[in-house]
């Protein structure tokens, strides 16, 4: 006997945020979930993106139901959890015998309370899925029992929720050798990962994949990258890595094999990294391996929230990481957050000013979101460090328009002028009209989106 699983996201719903509402990327974690099963066991698998594939709840549901799985997982970030749990009750309405599993960073955060406000998932995943997935599958095609598992939340035979923690040594190995992208349909942009983990403990970050840097095998990456070009033929692949760059000599073997195998040519890529890992050696080599975009989270331009910020960065450091980037002329993106602890109009137009004079290719603001498990959210939650509260409705916390906090000097609205504004006075501070231009037309969608937004909660700022 085999199980028939099938891993999917939620659909999308209302379009908010276009960039992620109408990804031109399929979900990575659906790729490495299925892949990992694949290769230690003989499951039936299928995979559906319904966020990427544009399906709505009703027809997801039907296609579902047609595979009639034995386990549905679905990987879920924060602002999709309430969708994650319609999709749940509609499937478990129909199909009583499913085991749903519910994974990602917000069940990870907070896995009771996930468990109480959702009564149709059966059992949340802690952290890193891969190995505690397969453990769920065996136990249930075994038909033992499920408290044996670590790294789990679930409702035993009495609808009790019943949490196991990970191990504290949590960081599973980082085996994942060949996602199974087979199985998804084709995009014009893939996010993969060679390493996992982060060492650094920003005060905004919940961290589910730990402290520890994890590396796959350099032949691994090489082959999925190779298995994505000659399928796909993507414009973009992106390395996901939270630092890349930050094993000297692992990063430096997987990019002569990049370089050898003529890969710089044959797709664009990009990585995002931290201002500390930035070397001349590191942008040597990755100059020879043709990057097209190297990332950078900034989040402000005031040294005093850098310093209780956790990321271990100063101005100076970053001025120089980008001062090394722009001087290989490799293009630069820069992310940067309004609305840290203690905020300010004066820290906001000092970030807004540090963000003119970084001057990156790209920069990107965002207001902040108090993910469940960060601090942020436990300031938030006490109102301490300037903020009011915060939404206990899970859509409203998104990348961008985001309505999920609030703040005791400063309102919303204002926060979402100064991130309109943040974008504007780059380019025109830096005079460049023209990149100004491409920048509206390549986001307009969400230009438009965010109006909108903006319209309907009237926060716009008069």
């Amino acid at each position: 006997m085999s199980l028939r699983v099938l891993f999917t996201t939620p659909p999308s719903g209302k379009i908010i945020e276009p960039i992620y509402d109408k990804p031109r990327f399929v979900r990575p974690a659906l790729a490495t979930l299925s892949g990992y099963l694949r290769r230690y066991s003989d499951f039936e698998i299928r995979c559906i993106d319904a966020k990427f594939e544009k399906k709505n709840i009703n027809r997801l549901v039907k296609e579902v139901i047609n595979f009639s799985p034995d386990i549905l997982g679905i990987s879920s970030f924060t602002y999709e959890i309430k969708g994650a749990g319609k999709l749940a009750e509609a499937i478990k309405q129909r199909l009583p015998a499913c085991n749903i599993i519910v994974g990602g960073s917000h069940v990870s955060a907070i896995p009771i309370e996930t468990m109480r406000e959702f009564p149709f998932f059966d059992i949340g995943v802690i952290g890193e899925a891969e190995e505690t997935l397969l453990k769920i599958a065996r136990t249930l095609l075994n038909k033992d029992k499920i408290q044996n598992v670590l790294g789990v939340v679930f409702r035993n035979d009495k609808n009790k929720i019943i949490f196991n923690p990970p191990k504290k040594e949590a960081n599973f190995s980082f085996n994942v050798p060949r996602p199974a992208w087979d199985l998804l349909p084709p995009a014009r942009e893939y996010f993969i990962q060679a390493s996992r983990g982060c060492p650094f403990n920003c005060n905004f970050c919940f961290n589910p994949a730990g402290y520890k840097i994890r590396k796959r095998a350099v032949k691994d990456i090489i082959y999925e990258i190779n298995f994505i070009i000659n399928k796909f033929s993507p414009e973009r692949i992106s390395f996901g890595d939270e630092v890349f760059g930050a094993d000297s000599d692992f990063t430096h073997q997987l990019l002569d094999t990049m370089i050898a195998q003529d890969i710089g040519n044959r797709v664009k890529w990009d990585i995002q990294t931290h201002p500390a890992f930035i070397n001349d050696e590191l942008l040597k080599k990755m100059k020879l391996a043709k990057v097209t975009k190297i990332e950078m989270g900034v989040e402000s331009g005031s040294e005093k929230i850098l310093e209780r910020m956790g990321k271990g960065i100063t101005k100076d450091l970053v001025v120089e990481a980008f001062k090394k980037v722009q001087g290989y002329k490799i293009k630069t993106g820069a992310f940067f957050i309004l609305g840290h602890p203690n905020e300010t109009k004066k820290t906001i137009w000092e970030t807004i000013k540090f963000a003119a004079f970084l001057n990156p290719t790209e920069p990107i603001f965002a207001i902040m979101v108090p993910f469940p498990g960060t601090q942020v959210a436990r300031y938030a939650e006490k109102k301490e460090m300037g903020y009011a509260g915060l939404s206990r409705n899970w859509e409203d916390y998104r990348k961008q328009i985001n309505n999920s906090i609030s703040f005791k000097d400063i309102s919303l609205g204002k926060l979402k002028y100064y991130l309109v504004l943040g974008n504007i006075y780059v380019y025109l501070a830096n005079r460049r009209f023209l990149d100004l231009v491409k920048f509206v037309f390549k986001y307009s969608d969400s230009a438009i989106s965010f109006i909108k937004s903006c319209l309907l909660k009237r926060s716009i700022p008069i």
